[in-house]
């Protein structure tokens, strides 16, 4: 049975996406800090289920701000088409999630994304995370522009967000979002943050050095740094996706281990969802 998921099944749902944590930390995150009731939060989202014999075997996700996420192991095109039909014709601006179950999803529902990118997938128990001196903090109000600077140049490398909103995210780091800068001589040479965290793990995510500054292996440094922080509140396991091979040989020197391919997908404007193309 495919149903929307209502207040009472987040127990159903966690140990489902317990189970496929590596690809489902933006559903398992969202589901953990705003729950199943009606909200207005950017992350708050819209869960389809596909029930057998009562047990959830895949999950389509549809949050606030229209970001698709999925967990559907053997995902079908008839069962993505099916799942999708219940989100009403609503609006995406992008989709995540394990590359092959994106791949079947986008085929059969969406029309072409303008941006479609599989990047690398890793993975790090934070027991084997090596020794770190490299001191980080939390950006302060005197870098506003430093940060939206930052921001901007991060989205336009990778693609992965409008510049315009570069402002908003770097005031949000300041009123105390999960970000953290790598100090040298007291300034700040790179930044990285924490872009979903459920259970017991987190998943990392825009880490930034800027052009003139790279090869000195400051990346690495900051991603270390902000994960010892992170292994001292409670976290036990990091994820992250690469964005190109010089930041996947950083993440290897610091430990983490390759375990898959993650799939990101973008529409401008967004697109209505159920309409594939063709």
């Amino acid at each position: 049975m495919i149903r929307l998921a209502a207040p009472g099944d987040e127990a159903a749902l966690t140990g489902f996406l317990s189970r496929h944590l590596e690809t489902s930390m933006f559903l398992y995150g969202n589901l953990e800090s705003q729950g199943l009731a009606a909200s207005t939060h950017p992350h708050a989202t819209r869960f389809v289920l596909d029930e057998q014999d009562g047990v959830v075997r895949a999950v389509l996700g549809l949050s606030n701000n229209g970001f698709l996420m999925c967990q559907a192991p053997q995902l079908a095109p008839v069962q993505a088409r099916a799942m999708a039909r219940l989100l009403g014709g609503r609006t995406a601006a992008g989709m995540t999630g394990d590359d092959a179950q994106v791949a079947t999803f986008l085929e059969a529902v969406m029309p072409a994304p303008q941006l479609d990118t599989v990047e690398p997938l890793f993975t790090l128990d934070l027991c084997r995370l090596p020794p770190v001196a490299a001191t980080i903090r939390p950006p302060d109000r005197s870098e506003l522009a430093l940060l939206t600077g930052w921001f901007a140049a991060y989205m336009q490398e990778t693609q992965t967000g409008v510049t315009s909103g570069a402002a908003e995210r770097a005031r949000d780091a300041i009123q105390g979002g999960p970000v953290r800068l790598l100090l040298r001589d007291g300034q700040p040479v790179a930044m990285a943050g924490i872009n979903a965290a459920a259970g017991d793990a987190v998943q990392v995510g825009g880490v930034y050095t800027p052009p003139q500054l790279r090869g000195q292996g400051f990346a690495g440094q900051v991603v270390a740094a902000l994960l010892a922080e992170r292994r001292r509140a409670g976290a036990t396991r990091a994820l992250l996706f690469a964005a190109s091979d010089a930041a996947a040989r950083a993440y290897l020197r610091i430990g983490f281990a390759r375990i898959g391919r993650y799939r990101m997908a973008l529409w401008r404007p967004p697109a209505v969802i159920g309409e594939a193309a063709g």
